[in-house]
Parts: structure tokens; sequence; C-alpha cells
């Protein structure tokens, strides 16, 4: 083997494993975003899952008589919760029907919403205590 070839081997050999190099560079920086994708999206569930979680334990605990009433003190209470770093929340009722819209977004990642309903709940109907007297006046 003389010089020459001994170059042309050593380029071939330095440019390939440069280009290697780019390449695992590339998938690991591909790799790293797609997973704090995921994250984002977990942490906007989790957020989801959280407001739901909340309705859950006021189940049954009437707010308001109508639906409408309830929906406009679900969306205050929904406000107020607490958010995670990095998330914005947008909770609104819609007009002319008992139904509360939750929106979550985080800005690299999009957003996420559920309808909810507080008569799903039970955040709706009479709100103070059924007496025996009043079951009996039903039946």
């Amino acid at each position: 083997m003389n010089l020459i070839e001994t170059l042309v081997a050593s380029m071939i050999l330095a440019i390939s494993s440069s280009f290697s190099l780019q390449l695992w560079a590339s998938s690991t920086t591909s790799a790293e975003a797609a997973e704090q994708r995921q994250h984002q999206l977990g942490q906007l569930e989790i957020a989801l899952l959280g407001s739901q979680a909340r309705l859950a334990a006021l189940a049954a605990q009437p707010v308001a008589s109508d639906c409408a009433g309830a929906a406009s003190w679900l969306v205050g209470h929904l406000q107020s919760q607490p958010l995670g770093a990095g998330l914005s929340r947008e909770v609104s009722a819609e007009p002319g029907a008992a139904l509360v819209r939750v929106r979550i977004s985080a800005p690299e990642v999009g957003e996420r919403q559920r309808w909810l309903s507080p008569a799903a709940y039970g955040l709706c109907g009479p709100t103070e205590p059924i007496t025996e007297e009043q079951t009996d006046a039903t039946l």
C-alpha cells in the first residue's frame, strides 16, 4: 500500500465518521425533542384529569338550582385551581347550554380540551338538603 492509497483511505474514513456523528447527533436531538413533547402532552392530560378529579370530589353537592348557574360557578371554580408552569387555561361556559369547556394549552405542544356538564357531577339541583317530609310528599 503506498502513501496515496493510505491518504485516500484515511480521508474516506474521516468523512464517513463525520457524517455518522452528524446523523447520530441529529437523531439524538430528534429523540430528545419527541420525549419533551410527550412530557408536555402528559402535563396537559394531567391538568385536565386534575380538573375532572376536583369535580368528582364535589359530586352530588349542588351549588345552584339550575344548571346554567352551576356552569357559571364551575367556570370560576376551575379558573381558581392551580396550574403547572408553562401551561395556560381557558374555561368558558357555553351560552344557552349548561356546558363548560376547559381548554389547556402549552406553547410548543398545542392544546387539549374537555367539555364538562355540571349535571353529570350533580352540581345543579336543589341546594338545600332534602328532608324526609319532602321525600314523603313526592311518593
